[in-house]
């Protein structure tokens, strides 16, 4: 009978440890049901790294999805204007990333991460590049950019650099370049700009490379197909980003501050600067020396 006894104690005993374990592993989330985080608008190549990278950094108490159906999410993170209107039907937390600010109207409780290199940022990888520049000209698609061109000109003051603006008409976007690369000696397009597509931009290119001037930016895909150089935010970084704006939501219930990442990389084209006789600096060093420097959010 005693042993009988004893037996019995031990399976008790051991029911409530394995109780108590099972709540011990419930607090901390180790079987708890894994947030769910939608994804709109992820296409191509950088959206399934992008989806992929965020996956990583939030780790197992979390599930990122790209698809509609399935249950409702906790929130969702919309990467593109055109994809805020579908963000929305949940009418779950949302956070919009996008490339600028006022590209798209958010509502208040709306959290806002904007990827595009500021045009300050790459006026100064301009400037790394050609220590000797003196005038840059700056393209634009949209007259709602004024303001920030004209404050772009107060930040080029302290490098000794003046800028200069043109309004570019996609129709007659060719003769604009060509005009502007002959009183400049680099043209910058901003990261946002709606003006290059696959019909215009080989001869967009050439008509500046004709005059012996390079572009710098708008994005990796623009300086692949014959820009000299642009800064970009890797999919990683923006991952990282986002997850960070996450957790904050999770403690805090909000998204804090809307603000822009100002950790860029470096892409080159090497094949343009052989061809223009140009000697570039190694894109390691390069990086560095400009994420050295106090990132300007605006313009």
């Amino acid at each position: 009978m005693q042993r009988q006894a004893t037996g019995m104690a031990m399976q008790q005993r051991g029911r409530l440890l394995a109780i108590a374990l099972f709540a011990v592993l419930l607090l901390t989330g180790s079987l708890a049901q894994a947030l769910t985080i939608r994804v709109t608008g992820a296409s191509g190549s950088g959206g399934d790294a992008f989806v992929s990278a965020l996956s990583r950094e939030l780790g197992t108490a979390h599930r990122v999805v790209v698809a509609e159906d399935g249950p409702t999410p906790a929130l969702v993170v919309a990467l593109h204007e055109g994809a805020l209107q579908e963000s929305r039907r949940s009418g779950v937390p949302l956070l919009a990333v996008l490339p600028e600010s006022g590209s798209a109207d958010l509502l208040t409780a709306e959290g806002a991460l904007y990827w595009a290199p500021s045009w300050t940022d790459q006026l100064r990888l301009a400037h790394r590049i050609f220590p000797s520049l003196r005038r840059v000209g700056v393209l634009l698609d949209n007259e709602r950019d004024l303001p920030r061109a004209r404050a772009l000109r107060e930040q080029a003051r302290h490098l000794n650099l003046e800028v200069l603006i043109r309004e570019a008409d996609p129709e007659r976007l060719v003769r604009h370049v060509a005009e502007l690369a002959s009183v400049s000696d680099v043209i910058i397009a901003p990261a946002d700009s709606q003006l290059f597509t696959r019909n215009n931009l080989k001869p967009v290119l050439l008509a500046a490379y004709r005059q012996n001037r390079v572009f710098i930016g708008p994005t990796p895909a623009v300086v692949r197909a014959g820009a000299l150089a642009s800064l970009y935010v890797t999919p990683e970084t923006l991952a990282a980003e986002v997850a960070g704006r996450i957790r904050r939501w999770q403690q805090d219930g909000n998204w804090g501050v809307a603000s822009r990442i100002s950790r860029f990389d470096v892409i080159t084209n090497p094949q343009v600067a052989r061809s223009l006789g140009l000697k570039l600096p190694d894109t390691e060093q390069l990086t560095k020396q400009l994420r050295a420097e106090d990132s300007i959010s605006w313009p």
